[in-house]
């Protein structure tokens, strides 16, 4: 390889989806990440390619890919993080900045970003990039062995970056990780392309939210069916609280990714704004396209959308809560019954137990051969002393508490008062010796 060709790596491949208005073609092709980052002028030619090495897969996909006004490629953000060649790729081609690689990112639950660019004065905006990130957590029972091991989970996510060229009126968009839906918001954005709307960057986020929200819909109303089918089959399930557990800790996240996605809506929007305020200014600008103010009404009725979601998964959470009240409550009665039970129990016994020890002491004697029951005269001594010891018990069941807290509450202030008086006094012995200090100085 020459010295001067570009550096390549093993990784996968990407696909890609381009749409262009003139003429008008559709084209679905896949390249490298070199030639991603080496071949993306619109006067790409074949000895453009011999010179820079590409294979001839790439070449086929840049007879397409440069000229196309929407470009969608798919990648795996884990990969691209790990290959410093894939790396290198999509910073110099979408001026990805430093903190969509951390590790603060990836674990993010959400976020919305937005820059501009600017040519070499610093005056004039010559494009867009903007990146986004949803979570929606899936919920389903898979069996109907009615326990929490019946639950499965699945964590779905859109992660999307996106380059727009504002002399070219060009999309550029990145997909990455979860194929399955990428690809579902990726034929989205393909087949719901209106040429007039490339003039706008945010275009692309309300089919974005659009494919979220549906995603969300699903989301609740899976979590819903899981509460419905317990309030209706209470006593099939043997682990009430395990399984009402899992639930809700399925809730929980399933509420936070709805509040996550209102406010990146709310930033979409305040950026939007930012974008059509600064726009106005430039000459290219056609101030009677209502475009851009159907992008922003769009965007203000998907998070109405996700509010009114918000709002059906708390509800969901709150019958969740009555469900593990009720489940406590149904718990405690049935314990109350069985201590009741015990209790009853112990109060038949009780008197017989008494007259029982009482007739055992010494006060009592019964002659066997004669039939004769004695009683002591001493007898009056068990009640001399019964009476009083359970009168102080009574007392102190009832104003213990009270007495005790009043002497701790003594105890309290006499130690206080003590501690103010030796700072009283070693205050005091503080001064005289300051005192006798300035009196020796005059």
């Amino acid at each position: 390889m020459d010295s001067k060709s570009p550096q390549t790596c093993c990784c996968e491949r990407l696909r890609f989806n381009s749409w262009q208005k003139s003429p008008a073609k559709e084209y679905e092709g896949n390249l490298s990440s070199t030639a991603l980052k080496h071949g993306t002028s619109k006067q790409f030619t074949e000895a453009d390619a011999a010179l820079k090495h590409f294979t001839e897969a790439d070449v086929a996909a840049l007879k397409y890919f440069p000229g196309a006004d929407v470009v969608v490629i798919y990648a795996k953000g884990d990969e691209v993080r790990k290959c410093q060649t894939c790396k290198e790729a999509f910073e110099d081609r979408f001026d990805i900045p430093s903190i969509w690689w951390t590790t603060l990112a990836r674990r993010s639950n959400g976020y919305f970003g937005y820059e501009n660019l600017l040519d070499e004065s610093g005056t004039t905006r010559t494009g867009t990039i903007s990146w986004v990130r949803f979570l929606m957590k899936r919920v389903k029972s898979t069996n109907s062995d009615h326990n929490k091991d019946d639950i499965d989970y699945e964590w779905v996510k859109l992660n999307a970056f996106v380059r727009w060229y504002a002399v070219e009126r060009r999309t550029e968009i990145v997909l990455f990780d979860h194929p399955e839906f990428a690809q579902k918001v990726g034929d989205a954005l393909i087949s719901q392309i209106k040429f007039s709307q490339l003039g706008d960057p945010f275009w692309v986020y309300p089919i974005m939210a659009q494919e979220v929200a549906a995603v969300q819909d699903e989301c609740v109303w899976e979590l819903r069916t899981l509460i419905r089918n317990y309030e209706k089959h209470r006593h099939l399930y043997s682990d009430l609280f395990d399984y009402l557990h899992e639930v809700s800790r399925h809730s929980i996240h399933i509420n936070e990714t709805l509040h996550v996605a209102e406010s990146i809506l709310d930033s979409v929007q305040k950026y939007h704004d930012h974008f059509t305020s600064t726009e106005l200014n430039s000459q290219t600008k056609d101030h009677s396209d209502p475009f851009s103010q159907n992008v922003r009404n769009r965007l203000g009725h998907l998070q109405t959308t996700f509010t009114h979601l918000r709002h059906r998964s708390e509800a969901n959470h709150e019958r969740l809560k009555a469900e593990i009240s009720l489940s406590f409550n149904k718990s405690a009665q049935a314990e109350s019954a069985a201590t009741r039970t015990i209790s009853l129990v112990g109060l038949l016994l009780l008197p017989a137990a008494f007259i029982a020890a009482l007739f055992s002491t010494s006060f009592f004697n019964y002659d066997a051969p004669t039939g004769i029951w004695g009683v002591s005269g001493k007898f009056w001594i068990y009640w001399a002393v019964t009476l009083p010891v359970t009168a102080i018990t009574v007392f102190l069941w009832f104003f213990g508490p009270r007495i005790w807290n009043k002497v701790t509450n003594t105890l309290f202030h006499f130690r206080e008062k003590r501690r103010l008086k030796k700072e009283n006094r070693e205050e005091e012995k503080r001064r005289r010796v300051l005192e006798e200090k300035m009196i020796k100085m005059v």
